[in-house]
């Protein structure tokens, strides 16, 4: 049995995870270093994550609706995490719905600042399950790999197997960007016909000026999005 490092939770090896591919959505999305603030102004910095933050619960709020019971979660910094915490909440109120963890391997978040790690131990706690990909409990990433215990396929493997057992994907994609695993979980999503849902800086930035940068004015935009 292995556990996760963060919160002690027992974690599930690939083959072990049995849902209905059919009702499940994965998400993809950047940290929060990838999500430029409105007009690059660092003082814009939060209200852009809170709108995106209501933008995505929105779209996780329309899959639930849609009769989606299972959502998969990479358990990263940022958009992952965030999707986490809006399902829990859910969950809390009484929707009848599943939250997966798929983590890469198990020292993904040894590089966690003090906030996610404890958003990481909270979503793992109420999850209904949490995938460890890799299962050796020594392996590393890295970009070029110089040893049997590195790796620089970790996050890719990660972010296949969510689309693998997904047949939806809700994706917040940063146009600017000429790469990344958002874009390659997205790209394979394409590949597998997978449903999308995606969104990016435009409508994060278009919700941000019809509330006026006003917290509860937005909350009442998003609700007819």
């Amino acid at each position: 049995m292995i556990k996760s490092l963060t919160g002690g939770r027992e974690l599930l090896l690939p083959e072990q995870l049995h849902i209905d591919r059919s009702s499940a959505v994965c998400f993809a999305g950047h940290r929060e270093k990838s999500i430029h603030p409105y007009n690059n102004l660092y003082q814009n910095r939060d209200i852009t994550f809170f709108a995106l933050k209501l933008l995505l619960a929105r779209y996780i709020d329309i899959a639930i609706n849609s009769g989606y019971t299972s959502f998969i979660s990479g358990f990263a910094e940022g958009v992952d995490l965030w999707a986490a915490s809006h399902i829990i909440k859910r969950k809390n109120e009484g929707a009848d719905i599943s939250l997966i963890g798929a983590i890469p391997y198990l020292h993904h978040a040894d590089r966690f600042g003090k906030k996610y790690s404890e958003a990481l131990k909270h979503a793992e706690f109420y999850a209904d399950a949490v995938v460890l990909i890799n299962p050796n409990p020594d392996i590393t990433y890295s970009t070029l790999p110089q040893g049997i215990n590195q790796s620089k396929t970790l996050y890719r493997d990660r972010n296949y197997f969510m689309v693998d057992n997904s047949s939806a994907l809700i994706a917040f994609m940063n146009e600017n960007i000429k790469w990344s695993g958002t874009l390659q979980t997205l790209n394979y999503a394409k590949k597998n016909k997978l449903k999308l849902c995606c969104f990016g800086l435009k409508e994060v930035y278009s919700l941000m000026e019809q509330g006026n940068f006003e917290p509860a004015e937005m909350i009442e935009i998003v609700k007819h999005i």
